[in-house]
């Protein structure tokens, strides 16, 4: 018995035992004293063990003597484990304990005494606690996220369904569990061709719409203790309100980089404009000398070098106003909307053309460099590639301190590699740090200060060119500096842009019948004078309405110059109205627009291609162009 007395004595866990039915000691080890920090008081009875052992329960209130270990034993004589015991010691340390209580019987088979042994559990508690507590966290991010974490078994039927983002679909957690994903999305072939990927042991990811939602969902595999798939898990985040702060973005974006171009287009029209007015007034000046000479016999020779001189400023503003053209038609690709439409684009014009619109703020932040050889044509936008080169060279120029131009560079260059065409855009600035070569392509991600870029121009860069399965990368430039390279592959034959057809086809003027309808009149007097001076029969409407009036009486009308946007009836009516009432009669009608300003205008130009001419174009070769039926349907 000393033996046993021994070994329970040094035992790491506490030992009481008391007497029946007052409760005072009779044996305690000396774990007991130093689990509750105090030794054990042979008088306290059971009454007073709260109070003497400092025992309280989880909520910091006296543990109820009924309830102690020793109590329940002598009620009903049989063992009990309590395990909400919080010992509050004398030294101000909490000790949570388990108590396993057991009755102890005399010979007589009448029970003496309650042994109660401790064990600290305060480690366990302590865990169980921040296990709840990070459950919780957990709980209250997937509840509140727009995400929903699911899985499925091997059949598809759904294990587990839990996410705020359940409510873009109008369910609740738990409710879809038991449903099979199959028989759910059989509407949507990607969920289920994604789903059977991973119960055959891929790991993927994709992005599917279902309802109004967007979901981006991640999908692996739950593998047994055999490695056999026998379900999938994923984890799907609702992007929706993401694609409608990115496309926001992208359009922010694009709108600041028109923005940063106004300067330079001001100063490119500003100029022209300057000479324009300056050489109008000496024409001006000069038709009133003649008018002055004219009735003077002697003045021929005066006349003469005054009509020479006439006709060389004439000139002189002829070329400032086709530049004025060219800068606004070159706004105009940029600001294209059809973004489907892909013609054979050679990107040494796209280049010419963003230089001619940022040339002047590039040669004041650098020294241009430009290495534009032959290279075939690529499939893409005008536009959309215009773009790509527009951000890339804005990049560059935006990466190179404000002073010291004649110390830094931009180069521009185009070359064949393979079956590729390359557009490289260097600068001798910082460059790329290798680390973040690709991570500047993610949307909203920039080196610049704050207030000097979106950090969507590379991301945009690289969503356009990737959907014309070329690719834009970013490598060190000879020499220091960035070099930003985008590699497309060479087009296949596609139709050229309707002013390249023009070019080609030389009908000569003749005697046709044509009617200009615009309600600006400088352009009808203009578009009129000029065609008969061609030799064209030719006259004008001021209104629609009168115009669509003439075009179905008059048989003899060969060809019409019809403004799309005009005040009242507009030319989408006159289409309108010759699609009802005489279809055969719009292979003569030749739509222009200046700029298709509502979302109706803009729908027309993209639904009738062949049928939509910009202003300013040649009038001339258009005519000769549609006369001879090339452009026929």
């Amino acid at each position: 018995m000393q033996d046993l007395t021994k070994l329970i004595g040094q035992l790491p866990i506490g030992v009481w035992v008391a007497r029946v039915p007052e409760g005072t000691v009779a044996y305690t080890n000396a774990a007991f004293q130093a689990i509750l920090g105090v030794e054990a008081t042979p008088a306290s009875q059971i009454s007073d063990a709260p109070r003497t052992y400092g025992i309280f329960d989880r909520a910091g209130q006296p543990y109820p003597t009924e309830r102690l270990p020793f109590s329940r034993v002598v009620q009903t004589g049989q063992p009990v484990v309590v395990d909400d015991l919080v010992i509050h010691r004398p030294d101000g340390e909490r000790v949570h304990v388990r108590a396993f209580a057991h009755p102890l019987y005399s010979e007589a088979r009448v029970m003496s005494h309650v042994s109660v042994v401790f064990i600290d559990i305060t480690r366990e508690v302590r865990a169980e606690s921040e296990r709840d507590r990070a459950s919780d966290r957990v709980r209250f991010a997937v509840e509140h996220a727009p995400i929903v974490i699911w899985a499925t078994d091997a059949r598809g039927v759904i294990t587990l369904s839990h996410g705020a983002g359940l409510a873009s679909l109008g369910v609740q957690s738990g409710e879809l569990v038991g449903k099979n994903v199959f028989e759910l999305y059989g509407d949507h072939p990607g969920v289920s061709a994604s789903i059977r990927r991973v119960l055959a042991g891929e790991s993927l990811q994709y992005i599917v719409e279902v309802n109004d939602a967007v979901f981006d969902t991640w999908l692996t595999p739950i593998h047994d203790a055999t490695g056999a798939v026998i379900g999938t898990t994923g984890v799907s985040h609702d992007i929706r309100d993401l694609r409608r702060l990115q496309a926001a973005g992208i359009q922010n974006d694009r709108t600041a980089a028109l923005g940063m171009l106004a300067a330079s287009v001001a100063h490119e029209i500003n100029n022209p404009l300057t000479y324009i007015l300056s050489y109008a007034d000496q024409i001006e000046r000069g038709l009133e000398r003649l008018s002055q000479l004219a009735p003077q016999a002697d003045s021929a020779s005066e006349m003469g070098s005054l009509l020479e001189t006439v006709r060389e400023d004439f000139q002189t503003l002829r070329t400032g106003t086709e530049r004025i053209a060219t800068i606004t038609r070159e706004l105009r690709t940029f600001n294209h909307s059809d973004d489907k439409l892909r013609v054979a684009v050679d990107v040494r014009t796209v280049v010419r053309s963003v230089l001619q619109l940022v040339r002047q703020e590039l040669e004041a932040r650098a020294r241009l460099v430009l290495d534009l050889r032959e290279v075939e044509a690529v499939a893409a936008h005008p536009s959309r590639l215009m773009q790509v080169v527009l951000n890339l060279v804005m990049n560059a120029m935006q990466s190179l301190p404000p002073a010291a131009a004649a110390a830094q560079q931009i180069s521009i260059a185009t070359r064949m590699s393979g079956d590729q065409v390359w557009i490289e855009v260097g600068d001798s600035g910082p460059g790329v740090p290798f680390a973040m070569r690709e991570r500047i392509f993610e949307p909203f991600v920039t080196s610049k200060p704050i207030g000097e870029g979106t950090g969507l121009g590379l991301f945009v860069c690289r969503n356009i060119v990737r959907g014309y399965s070329g690719e834009v990368t970013v490598h060190e430039r000879p020499g220091g500096g960035a070099l930003f390279r985008v590699a497309l592959p060479a087009a296949a034959e596609l139709p050229q842009s309707a002013r390249a057809e023009s070019e080609r086809h030389g009908a000569s003027p003749g005697t046709a019948h044509i009617l200009v309808i615009d309600d600006d009149a400088q352009v009808a007097q203009a578009f009129t004078a000029q065609l008969q001076r061609a030799g064209y029969e030719a006259s004008s409407c001021a209104s629609a309405s009168l115009g669509l009036r003439r075009v179905l009486s008059e048989a003899s009308i060969d060809l019409v110059f019809c403004d799309l946007m005009m005040h009242g009836v507009t030319g989408m009516d006159v289409h309108a109205q010759l699609q009802e009432l005489a279809p055969a009669l719009l292979q003569k009608v030749v739509f222009m627009t200046a700029g298709a300003c509502s979302p109706a205008a803009r729908q027309f130009v993209l639904a009738h291609p062949a049928h939509v001419v910009e202003k300013p174009f040649d009038l001339l070769a258009e005519t000769r162009r549609r006369l001879s039926g090339s452009a026929a349907g």
